[in-house]
C-alpha cells in the first residue's frame, strides 16, 4: 500500500511539473467499430510521443446474452514536418471481451493535421496498420493471411487536443 501511495503522490508531482510539455485528447477511432478514447501525449520540439485508450462495448453476434468490451491502447510517435502537419508510428491493440485469445496486434504509419482553435487545436488523422504475428495475434494473422495478404487495416480519427 505505501508503495503504491508514493508512485502515485511521484505521478502526480510528475504531471503538475511538467504540466507545460503535456497535451490531452478526445477522439474518435474509426475501423470498422467507433472507439471513442483519450489520449495524452508529451511534447517535444519536433516530436509528440504519446498513448490513448479507446473503449466501446456492444453486443456479441455469437450469444446476445452476453455483452462484448473492446479495449483498444495506443502508443504513437509524430515527427511534425510543419508545425500542423505530421508522420508518425504507432502501434496498438485491441482486445475483445470475453475473447482475449483472439486480440490483435497492430502497427503502423499515420499522417496527422491539426486545424488549431484558439490555445487547443482539431486533429484530423489517417493511419494504415498492418497485423502483427506475435502470440495471441498470430491466430489472426494465419486466419487472414490467406485472404488478404499484407493489406493494411485503415484507421480515421478525429480528435479534440487541449
Amino acid at each position: 500500500m505505501k508503495k503504491s501511495i508514493i508512485i502515485i503522490i511521484i505521478l502526480i508531482f510528475s504531471i503538475f511539473t511538467f504540466s507545460n510539455t503535456f497535451s490531452y485528447s478526445l477522439g474518435i477511432a474509426v475501423s470498422g467499430a467507433i472507439f471513442p478514447y483519450f489520449g495524452v501525449y508529451y511534447n517535444m520540439d519536433n516530436i509528440q510521443v504519446g498513448g490513448s485508450l479507446g473503449f466501446i462495448f456492444g453486443p456479441d453476434e455469437k450469444n446476445p446474452d452476453q455483452w462484448d468490451y473492446i479495449l483498444s491502447p495506443g502508443f504513437n510517435i509524430d515527427y511534425f514536418i510543419m508545425n500542423n502537419l505530421s508522420i508518425g508510428l504507432n502501434a496498438r491493440m485491441i482486445v475483445v471481451v470475453p475473447y482475449q485469445y483472439e486480440q490483435l496486434y497492430l502497427a503502423g504509419a499515420g499522417i496527422k493535421y491539426g486545424i488549431p482553435l484558439n490555445d487547443n487545436k482539431i486533429n484530423l488523422s489517417l493511419s494504415g496498420n498492418m497485423i502483427i504475428p506475435i502470440r495471441a495475434g498470430s491466430r489472426a494473422w494465419e486466419k487472414d493471411r490467406d485472404m488478404k495478404p499484407y493489406i493494411p487495416i485503415p484507421f480515421i480519427q478525429g480528435e479534440y487536443e487541449f
